[in-house]
């Protein structure tokens, strides 16, 4: 299978083109409009008709938590990712909880997403952005697996020194650099379950930031990138772009984790902030309600290319990290965390991958904090080399500071 260059359009998701359907709706928050919207059923069916005027040739089965999922797609390019980014299976398209239709031909003035929970079926036009099978998928399971006391993370996961770590951040932040640290295991870069037995991956898949990416600085992924190359299981999103991503599956990086292997629960949480203004410390332990806070807020910076016209820094808020795929209310997702971080007694810090004072107040200059500095601060939380100590109000007290200037 050859490499593939692909240039898409849009050059990142269409969160505002989707839909929920069904009367299962009725668990989805409307209170994140930009987000979770209700459509009308004729609508639906109408966008369903249209898809089903084409031939698929593509018909790609897997299972990830649970869940059995089968992709029709008439396009290559994107089949090639699928085939990337989850383990294809011979299940029988007919056994299939969830259908997803995907296609690129079909001609509309704007994408459509319509993720219908009754009929379980999630229709994608109109985009031929990679990352939309994948988030549509990640938008499913967010769904479903809190009703099986499953907790679905916007976040990497990877071991060191014998502890299971997890990295919670939105796209761009930092995710999968820093959890491809080459002294870490890695267990997944961007989707990951939490269950009461164990910690998996959602995808056996990487989607990496192409952008600066050397082998100085970024060895694991520059070292798994050339494997995929030589394998022609690489797809290369939009070269040209802000926040270009290249796709390779897991079995490409070396000293992985794979689907089979059973892992325990989570010793350290870092949440990621990319604080464009420099005003959380690089890394700062916190507790208690200061942990739900951020949690519930995420207050980040977006990054230019992760979504349709976003072409510069942008501050906002993510709730859960991940708010363009969680349609539960907020707190579906904040009770599971918190009930875990009880549980197995998880350290908990804030790391800002963003900007730093450089102390010369009369300019407000601010630069961005070395990758090799903050790879060293979350190794020195998880080897307790350097403790920390709990710093929950200074962090909330500058929370607060942040949020009123976004509001």
């Amino acid at each position: 299978m050859p490499n593939i260059s692909i240039k898409t359009n849009p050059t990142g998701r269409s969160p505002e083109n989707k839909y929920f359907f069904g009367n299962r709706s009725i668990a989805v928050d409307l209170g994140r409009p930009e987000y979770n919207r209700i459509g009308k059923q004729k609508d639906f069916v109408e966008f369903e008709e249209q898809l089903g005027t084409f031939e698929y040739a593509h018909v790609l089965n897997f299972e990830t938590c649970g869940i059995k999922f089968c992709v029709k797609t008439n396009d290559s390019r994107h089949a090639q990712f699928v085939c990337n980014m989850f383990t294809i299976t011979s299940v029988d398209s007919t056994d299939a909880d969830w259908t997803i239709v995907h296609n690129t031909d079909i001609k509309l003035d704007s994408p459509k997403i319509y993720v219908h929970l009754d009929k379980k079926t999630l229709l994608i036009g109109g985009t031929t952005f990679l990352g939309e099978i994948k988030k549509g998928v990640f938008t499913v399971v967010n769904f479903e697996l809190p009703e099986r006391n499953i907790f679905p993370m916007h976040c990497s996961a990877f071991t060191y020194k014998e502890t299971v770590n997890l990295m919670f951040g939105l796209s761009g932040t930092g995710k999968t650099t820093l959890s491809s640290d080459p002294d870490f295991r890695l267990i997944g870069d961007d989707e990951i379950a939490w269950s009461e037995d164990h910690i998996e991956m959602i995808e056996s898949g990487c989607y990496a930031k192409s952008e600066g990416l050397s082998l100085e600085t970024h060895k694991t992924i520059f070292e798994s990138v050339e494997r995929a190359r030589q394998k022609g299981c690489l797809v290369e999103e939009n070269p040209d772009v802000p926040n270009a991503r290249l796709s390779y599956p897991i079995s490409c990086v070396d000293n992985a984790y794979s689907k089979k292997d059973k892992l325990g629960h989570a010793n350290n949480i870092f949440f990621l902030t990319m604080d464009a203004e420099g005003k959380f410390p690089a890394i700062s332990k916190i507790s208690g309600d200061t942990v739900r806070q951020l949690f519930e807020t995420g207050y980040t910076s977006q990054m230019p290319g992760t979504e349709k016209g976003v072409k510069e820094i942008k501050r906002i808020c993510s709730p859960c990290y991940g708010s363009p795929f969680m349609p539960r209310p907020v707190k579906a997702y904040s009770d599971l965390l918190m009930q875990r971080v009880e549980k197995y007694n998880c350290n908990v810090y804030l790391v800002n991958t963003g900007m730093y004072d450089t102390g010369y107040w009369f300019n407000g200059d601010t630069k961005r904090y070395p990758l090799g500095y903050t790879r060293s601060c979350i190794k020195n939380a998880i080897n307790f080399d350097m403790p920390y100590d709990d710093t929950s109000k200074q962090v909330n007290d500058i929370l607060q500071q942040c949020l009123k200037k976004l509001y």
